[in-house]
């Protein structure tokens, strides 16, 4: 009666609430999804989405189908993944990341899963986690490498590695090379922007402590914030390990500080559900990866 592909464009466009989603997630067109779902309501003689909804929603006969649909190819990916034939199939996954990521293992990460999967193509979307979560539960990117943990519904997450935070700045920048809370409002303080985890704990706990806010230079590229960093700006503020210079020139130094700020913890996070298969294998790939990264 209908065609996998049928079912797969059905199945995503019920779960989106979205032709136009749909067609992005299948790489395909939005006048396709819609002469395919078409013709379905033809075969069915009902209509299965109320187009009057905003968004779009499955109407009786909808919801029906869906479930079968979702169980058909459910066990039809049960079935590649057992033959795997996932391996060989060409795809392209929405991967959103964290720049912390980009620093450190990214690339070894790319390199792991093109070698388990040599046909799967990334289009890589690097962001700051509020906009990434929001991302993630349009349909706009398939699976992310964000901070975390987060309940989601209809997500997972999975654990992947912690990164203190650490203070640097070149030798001279901070008096007595101790950063304390009553500096903080007068050392520029380069670091993540804002609606971050380490902009707004950063700037409540110094509040907290002195009255008054911090002088934070906030910006979302950790090389900026290095290259400012290192023209004598201010103090960055990001996670132990993603500066190039603190690493390999030694120009960056480490500054004490009493500021104590808790580690910054990355989770793998993607959709439960038919189409999860592959994305829980890249996740595995990445928590592998992100503990090597450690070692």
């Amino acid at each position: 009666m209908f065609t996998l592909r049928s079912l797969e464009v059905f199945y995503w466009a019920g779960r989106l609430r979205s032709f136009s989603k749909a067609a992005e997630k299948l790489n395909t067109t939005q006048p396709t999804i819609s002469q395919r779902i078409a013709a379905m309501e033809e075969t069915v003689g009902e209509p299965l989405f109320d187009r009057m909804a905003k968004p779009i929603a499955l109407t009786r006969v909808g919801r029906t189908l869906f479930g079968h649909a979702e169980l058909l190819l459910r066990q039809v990916a049960a079935m590649e993944r057992d033959l795997e034939l996932n391996r060989h199939l060409h795809c392209r996954i929405r991967l959103g990341v964290s720049e912390t990521i980009v620093q450190t293992w990214l690339s070894r990460f790319l390199e792991q899963a093109s070698r388990r999967f040599p046909n799967m193509d990334f289009d890589m979307t690097v962001d700051v986690t509020p906009s990434m979560l929001i991302a993630l539960q349009n349909g706009e990117i398939d699976i992310a490498l964000m901070l975390g943990p987060a309940v989601l519904e209809g997500f997972t997450c999975v654990k992947l590695k912690d990164y203190p935070l650490r203070f640097y700045a070149i030798p001279g920048l901070v008096p007595d090379e101790l950063l304390t809370y009553q500096k903080a409002p007068t050392v520029p303080i380069l670091t993540y922007p804002r609606n971050t985890y380490p902009f707004d704990y950063l700037r409540e706990l110094v509040f907290q402590k002195t009255g008054q806010p911090p002088r934070i230079f906030a910006n979302s590229s950790i090389s900026t914030i290095e290259k400012l960093a290192l023209d004598g700006i201010g103090v960055a503020l990001v996670a132990a390990g993603t500066l190039g210079a603190a690493k390999v020139d030694n120009i960056l130094q480490p500054v004490p500080s009493e500021i104590d700020l808790p580690p910054l913890r990355f989770y793998a996070f993607y959709p439960l559900g038919f189409g999860s298969e592959m994305l829980e294998e890249l996740a595995a790939i990445a928590q592998r990866v992100a503990s090597e990264d450690s070692r």
